[in-house]
């Protein structure tokens, strides 16, 4: 048998703060011995490859889940495939210098009558699926690329034709729905068409010792998503992509999970590079409970440490921690926004917001401090409270501080800084929120260290 369970993480919980679940690995997986290599299924792996090798990979995996499971061994060399399904009693095992090829067929991605249960997000089936299963791995040295180039371009194709950014309508690369023990260990994933990892309505997975590259040109390229699911552990992962690092998100509200579909997060010992940030939303409509996060180090990052909820798409954000954190060259550190809107293409249209009083921050626009309250719903109106960020230190070029932006009807409570250390052009900007620092120190080239909108109460 082979047995693979992550060590457990020493996260106690943060006394007086938020009563954290303990931060153990998710996922015990264990797989019988059998092994089934792909290449005795008829898969080679050619190093300029031309050949799918779709149906020898996917019998490998089939006969091995019937015969009770074990290992899918993919050894060196280059295998080009279309989407493929695991199972059950699954471990794939990508063999240092083995890597599996995504073709780019846009009909492979379609799904039939029998692939209909993988479908992911808008109608894509994902390059690799584990649907509607338990006790499942993708491990080893090897690397699986997406090879996304071909479905960047088309985004940018729509875009010209359109004149509109349009979302991500292309085929996530490794997507885990209404399954659970699943464990993801070693591996390289890169050049994915969009998303790298995503856990939907899934629980008990850990993502842990991969590396996720995509380049900055590469558009929507989040590494790691974690939607609706609850027990999820992202740890020492190096994480070099485009969008966000990881974007926690709670689309649809459950009553099987009264304090959020989206609970009991562990995110630790990660290093990110370029990327926007360790993220909650932009959907929280389903509410975001009890997450932890730990010792990780940003550099070169456009954000660093994100909530970020539109009205409407908003709910509830609470018992949040993180700690221990080391940025640098991050171009903005800290953000918790409930006005998250992306600006328009159209710069004569970003001129007229701003001249009514607005700003902007990245690629998103607020308005002014004096826009007008609105109704408050539990479900459409973004309301974050008991947020920790302590031993926080940002050194390098940042743009600004620090953002907490709440809106009039919610303000934003229960805010926390101790021993937080940031240098920035410019200071912290807060509004309809409600902060309490303790060893703030914010090191700022021009204005003010805090600048205070209407809302705005810091406790010093």
């Amino acid at each position: 048998m082979i047995s693979r369970t992550l060590p457990l993480w020493a996260a106690a919980s943060v006394v007086g703060i938020l009563p954290l679940h303990s931060a153990q690995a998710a996922s015990s997986v264990t797989f019988p011995d059998k092994v089934c290599d792909v290449t005795q299924y008829g898969a080679e792996g050619h190093r300029l490859q031309i050949a799918l090798n779709t149906e020898a990979i996917q019998k490998a995996i089939d006969d091995c889940a019937a015969a009770g499971g074990g290992t899918v061994l993919v050894p060196k060399g280059n295998f080009l495939t279309n989407p493929l399904f695991l199972k059950n009693n699954i471990q794939l095992k990508l063999e240092k210098d083995a890597t599996l090829v995504a073709s780019t067929e846009v009909a492979a991605y379609r799904a039939d009558e029998k692939t209909k249960y993988a479908e992911a997000e808008n109608g894509w089936l994902p390059f690799i699926s584990v649907a509607d299963a338990q006790n499942v791995a993708i491990v080893g040295e090897g690397t699986i690329d997406g090879q996304g180039a071909v479905w960047w371009e088309r985004w940018r194709e729509n875009i010209r034709a359109t004149g509109k950014k349009g979302g991500t309508d292309r085929p996530r690369l490794i997507y885990i729905t209404r399954s659970h023990n699943v464990l993801i260990d070693g591996v390289t994933l890169t050049h994915s068409p969009s998303f790298h990892v995503v856990t939907r309505y899934a629980r008990d997975v850990d993502i842990n010792g991969t590396r996720i590259l995509s380049p900055w040109h590469a558009p929507n390229t989040d590494a790691i998503d974690p939607i609706d699911s609850q027990n999820i552990r992202i740890t020492n992962n190096y994480i070099d992509c485009n969008d966000d690092h990881i974007a926690i998100k709670a689309e649809k509200a459950d009553p099987r999970f009264p304090d959020g579909v989206v609970d009991n997060i562990y995110i630790a010992n990660n290093t990110l590079k370029q990327g926007r940030g360790i993220s909650i939303g932009s959907e929280s409509a389903g509410g975001v409970n009890n997450v932890l996060v730990e010792n990780n180090t940003f550099e070169g990052s456009m954000y660093g440490i994100r909530i970020k909820s539109p009205r409407g798409k908003g709910g509830e954000v609470k018992n949040i921690v993180y700690r221990n954190t080391k940025m640098h060259n991050v171009e903005v550190p800290l953000v918790f926004s409930a006005y998250y809107k992306a600006a328009p293409i159209v710069e004569a249209e970003v001129d007229q917001l701003l001249k009514a009083g607005g700003f902007t921050l990245g690629e998103q626009i607020y308005p002014p401090d004096s826009d007008p309250k609105q109704p408050f719903d539990k479900y459409k109106t973004p309301h974050f409270s008991n947020i920790t960020v302590e031993n926080l230190t940002s050194t390098g070029d940042s743009k600004a501080a620090a953002y907490i932006i709440g809106t009039p009807e919610a303000p934003l409570s229960g805010f926390h800084f101790t021993n937080v250390n940031i240098e920035a052009a410019q200071g912290l900007r807060i509004r309809n929120a409600e902060l309490e620092t303790k060893g703030l120190t914010l090191t700022v080239k021009e204005g003010p260290a805090i600048k205070k909108d209407a809302g705005a109460i810091v406790h010093e």
